[in-house]
C-alpha cells in the first residue's frame, strides 16, 4: 500500500489489479464474517437469556426440561482465554487492515472516525463480555447481542466502503493524468 501515502490517494484510482486483490479479500471476509456470525447465534443465541445459558451454565428459566439440556457449569477459564487470546491478536490486525483502507476512501473523516472507534469498541466489548457475565455479574448478558450487531454491522461497513470505492466512483481523470497513468 505503499500509494496509499501519498496525500490524497483514493481506492478509485487503484491500478485495476489492485481493485482486483482487495475485492478478492474482502469477498473472502464476507464469507468470513457471514460463517462468524452464523456460529456465534448458533452457539450462544444473541438473546440475554441463551448468552447466559452458554457462558454461566445456568438455566434461568426454572424448567426441568431446561437444566436437563443446558450446561451445569460455566465455561472454563482456559476456554475464555484461549478464544480471547486468538481473537483479540487476529482481530485487531484485520480491524487495522480494514480501517485502513477505509482511510483512503473519499468520505469524511468524521465518518472514518466513527468507523474507527465503532468498530474497535464494539470488537473489544463482544469478547470482553463474556469475562463479564462469567466472574461480573450476569446482566452483562444483555449487552452481548447488540455488542455482536453493532461490531457485525461496522465489518460489514468496513468491507463495502472500500468496494464501493473502487468499482462505485469513477477516478478522477485529471489526477490520474497528472501522475502519468493515462
Amino acid at each position: 500500500m505503499k500509494e496509499a501515502a501519498i496525500p490524497g490517494y483514493r481506492l478509485s484510482r487503484a491500478r485495476r489489479s489492485t481493485k482486483v486483490l482487495i475485492t478478492m479479500a474482502m469477498l473472502g471476509l464476507l464469507l468470513g464474517l457471514i460463517s462468524s456470525v452464523s456460529l456465534t447465534v448458533s452457539r450462544t443465541g444473541l438473546s440475554p437469556h441463551s448468552v447466559l445459558t452458554y457462558y454461566r451454565g445456568e438455566a434461568e428459566a426454572g424448567d426441568a426440561l431446561d437444566a436437563l439440556t443446558s450446561a451445569a457449569t460455566p465455561r472454563p477459564f482456559a476456554e475464555l482465554v484461549e478464544v480471547t487470546h486468538l481473537h483479540i491478536l487476529g482481530g485487531s490486525m484485520l480491524l487495522f487492515l480494514l480501517c485502513h483502507l477505509l482511510s483512503v476512501c473519499d468520505i469524511k473523516d468524521e465518518v472514518r472516525s466513527f468507523f474507527y472507534v465503532t468498530s474497535f469498541v464494539s470488537f473489544l466489548t463482544t469478547f470482553a463480555l463474556p469475562w463479564f457475565i462469567i466472574y461480573v455479574h450476569p446482566a452483562f448478558a444483555y449487552l452481548f447481542g447488540p455488542a455482536v450487531v453493532v461490531f457485525s454491522s461496522s465489518l460489514l461497513a468496513l468491507c463495502l466502503f472500500p468496494l464501493r470505492e473502487m468499482w462505485g466512483r469513477r477516478a478522477d481523470r485529471s489526477a490520474i493524468w497528472n501522475e502519468g497513468r493515462l
